[in-house]
């Protein structure tokens, strides 16, 4: 007579734990691991990267799509209406080394500042939030206060600075600033190892983020999301320079090879 053993099924106590830390999983922990079971991540050391939004959608950055100027017919004193670029919508978190990097080129963007600018004024470039975090300081509109309007188009002047100083915009801009929109997200995977997740703010993530409503991550919003010709590059090759700034150069040359293995299959 054959004699199976079968597995008891976990005590209720047991049962309960386990159906409240499913529950406590954080989005990112769910989401990489739906895509993970359907292929649809590149693996890349303890970075995973969504190949939907980082390999097969196409990106360009046109700023001259962002801003509708008023009077349009008086090009001398047009102002800019409504700004829909990404320095307009987003709440830009800083760290203690993004502090210091602005701190530090801050006296060579100030001669590139307006006079009344807040800033040669004397007040700080950051401010303090609820839960004691940092933040880039914003217009009432919402704006960063380091946007100018240059030529028709929303510029940042730290990047405008480091660009006509000869120094490199990606040490010196806040990394949230130069990731848009590109976001990278930090979880633990099923074994408890810390991974981080590489993608991009759109619809189809929002979920991901804890965004309030000011700080929508409606991807309609932005013309550079909304236009997905085929006919531009894909958008990790878009931004290939700060995600080689920030993941180092052979990071890049293994998600560029995975990348066009992926896209000639498809």
């Amino acid at each position: 007579m054959n004699m199976i053993k079968k597995s008891k099924p976990p005590r209720r106590a047991d049962a309960l734990k386990l159906y409240v830390a499913d529950l406590g999983k954080a989005p990112v922990q769910r989401f990489c691991k739906l895509q993970k079971s359907r292929g649809r991540l590149i693996s890349i050391g303890n970075v995973d990267v969504d190949i939907e939004s980082v390999v097969e959608r196409t990106f360009l950055c046109d700023r001259h799509r962002c801003i509708q100027w008023t009077p349009h017919e008086k090009m001398k004193d047009k102002k800019p209406l409504i700004d829909r670029s990404c320095c307009s919508r987003y709440t830009v978190p800083v760290t203690d080394l993004d502090l210091d990097r602005v701190a530090e080129i801050l006296p060579l963007v100030k001669k590139r500042l307006d006079k009344k600018h807040p800033y040669n004024a004397g007040e700080p470039h950051f401010e303090v939030q609820e839960d004691f975090s940092f933040a880039l300081r914003e217009r009432e509109n919402g704006t960063c206060q380091f946007v100018v309007y240059d030529e028709g188009r929303t510029a940042c002047a730290i990047h405008k600075t480091c660009l006509e100083e000869g120094l490199d915009p990606w040490v010196y801009k806040p990394l949230g600033c130069s990731l848009w929109p590109l976001a990278i997200l930090d979880y633990e995977d099923e074994e408890g190892q810390d991974r981080l997740l590489l993608t991009v703010y759109t619809r189809a993530t929002e979920g991901l983020f804890d965004n309030e409503a000011e700080d929508s991550a409606d991807e309609s919003e932005f013309a550079c999301l909304v236009d997905k010709d085929p006919a531009y590059d894909p958008m990790y090759r878009a931004c290939q320079g700060v995600i080689t700034h920030t993941f180092g150069a052979e990071f890049y040359r293994k998600l560029d090879a995975a990348a066009q293995k992926h896209l000639t299959r498809g």
